[in-house]
């Protein structure tokens, strides 16, 4: 048996934190003599000791490590250490988001950056709000406007802050869809024309705080900011000003998730037909929330891969549509057998149809997740008619053309890169789309128009043909447009890419580009 003191020397434990265990429960003597109150150990102690020791450089609390001494059987260890593994995983993860944050200030600064804005996510109250909202020519028209209404409000209401609230969201120098705001700390006067209104922020919001003359920089620096964490904004850009012209700068962000956002199965809903959906849609906006919209005054710029939406009788399938039932349209997930359930109202505008499509197809977060707050898709209805098999809606090239010979095209071409924009931005020397990205990889022109391609999926034979100028898909009914441009002395081969998104999502046709093998 051993004295405390002599324990303490061959673990290397101090007799106080020996004491602590005991009180503690973890290491408790095996004898205490009752007139002195020494404490005895057995060497058998010894072993407890080192694992103690152990466990706790492994980051184990000391209550983990009670258990873990305690535990009578594997399967109770086994639970520990599994606890553990996960909790240090998370650490890391929360690590390299904290590097990659100084990383980024870091870079800011030495990039001649002057400004570091601290950038907060955190929940934020609501304010209550005289309210107007419409296009302005500038955001000092808005400013304007706001002088006006706090004015004309009875001084007992008017609170402090000023707000602007930039519901656009890609970049414009001029015609702003902006709201001004005034704090109101009452009711709104009968008859007011300012609309009463309590602005609520429901979700985590990204703030930061800046002068009024940095408020351009503040914007980028937002921007940036989310670019480059596992955030995006899903809501309106709020201005907050302060009577020192000081101003907040705020906007509802959701985190990403790694959580699926799809069925794993399909679960096939009872069809309920709907016939105020049957028909053909075009796309008129892709909007962060339903409040952004304003008819006729579209906030995103490109089209979307579903660019045209049918809705077949029956809630037959299409393409990549899964097919649809009253209140629900279905598209493809990343796997098969995989899909999306969006979600979709119907509301007449004058006398328009406009659905809004709550979209979460492509609201990924790339190598982070996936955000589990859907785009508002926005289509108005151009055909009000039925369908009754996709073979009515395929959008199909003449291919009946007949063979003429182009020596030039001869050969084997290797995929080099992928384009969904102008040609024009085509540079030999950047690569747009990673390789291992790319879905087709190789075609071969033989005599006679025998082609040939190779994809992620195989190799394809007989289902295409080729003359001068063109590459005839006979099971898609597509005529693909390539030729051959030589730069810096090198020859590429241009192709015209018409896949689903041509001919069933109202899309326009995208570019390969080629190298000779």
């Amino acid at each position: 048996m051993y004295k405390i003191g002599e324990l303490s020397k061959l673990c290397n434990i101090s007799v106080k934190t020996l004491r602590y265990y005991d009180a503690e429960g973890l290491l408790i003597p095996d004898m205490i003599d009752k007139f002195t109150g020494y404490r005895y150990y057995s060497a058998s102690k010894l072993d407890d000791c080192y694992r103690i020791i152990a466990l706790k450089e492994l980051g184990f609390s000391l209550d983990e490590i009670r258990t873990q001494l305690t535990a009578n059987d594997t399967e109770k260890i086994t639970a520990e250490l599994d606890s553990k593994i996960a909790e240090l995983n998370q650490l890391i993860i929360t690590t390299e988001k904290q590097l990659q944050k100084i990383e980024e200030l870091r870079k800011n600064l030495t990039e001649g950056e002057s400004k570091m804005f601290n950038i907060l996510i955190r929940k934020a109250d609501e304010v209550r709000v005289a309210f107007v909202r419409k296009n302005y020519a500038s955001k000092s028209d808005a400013i304007y406007d706001i002088c006006k209404i706090k004015k004309s409000l009875p001084k007992t209401i008017v609170g402090k802050r000023r707000i602007v609230i930039n519901y656009e969201t890609e970049y414009r120098e001029n015609d702003f869809d902006l709201a001004s705001c005034v704090e109101i700390t009452g009711s709104l006067p009968k008859n007011s024309p300012y609309s009463e209104k309590i602005l609520s922020f429901d979700r985590s919001t990204a703030t930061l705080i800046c002068k009024i003359e940095e408020l351009d920089d503040a914007y980028k620096a937002m921007i940036k900011h989310l670019d480059c964490t596992s955030y995006k904004a899903c809501g309106a850009y709020y201005e907050i000003y302060h009577s020192d012209d000081t101003v907040e700068l705020k906007v509802p962000v959701c985190a990403s998730t790694n959580e699926p956002l799809y069925q794993a199965e399909h679960i096939a809903l009872p069809f309920e037909n709907d016939p105020d959906a049957c028909g053909k849609w075009e796309m008129i906006d892709i909007l962060p929330t339903r409040e952004h919209f304003v008819y006729g005054k579209p906030k995103c710029g490109h089209l979307a891969w579903l660019n045209e939406i049918y809705f077949i009788d029956g809630g037959q399938s299409y393409w990549s549509v899964f097919g649809w039932t009253k209140g629900y349209l279905f598209t493809h997930g990343p796997k098969s057998q995989t899909v999306y359930i969006n979600k979709y109202t119907i509301e007449n505008y004058e006398d328009r149809k406009l659905l809004f499509l709550e979209m979460y197809n492509y609201c990924d977060g790339g190598t982070d997740g996936t955000f589990n707050v859907p785009e508002i898709w926005v289509y108005e209805k151009v055909k009000d008619q039925h369908y009754s098999s996709p073979d009515d809606i395929q959008k199909c090239d003449p291919i009946d053309y007949p063979f003429i010979n182009d020596p030039a095209i001869l050969g084997t071409w290797k995929v080099r890169d992928f384009y969904v924009t102008d040609l024009s931005d085509f540079d030999p020397k950047r690569q747009n789309w990673a390789t291992d990205e790319l879905y087709l990889l190789r075609m071969e022109f033989k005599k006679d128009g025998v082609f040939s391609s190779t994809t992620k999926n195989g190799t394809n034979t007989g289902v295409s043909s080729w003359t001068k100028g063109l590459i005839l898909n006979q099971r898609s009914k597509t005529a693909s447009t390539y030729f051959i441009k030589e730069i810096n002395g090198q020859e590429y081969l241009f192709r015209e890419w018409k896949s689903g998104d041509y001919s069933f999502g109202g899309g326009r046709a995208y570019w390969y580009v080629f190298t000779r093998e």
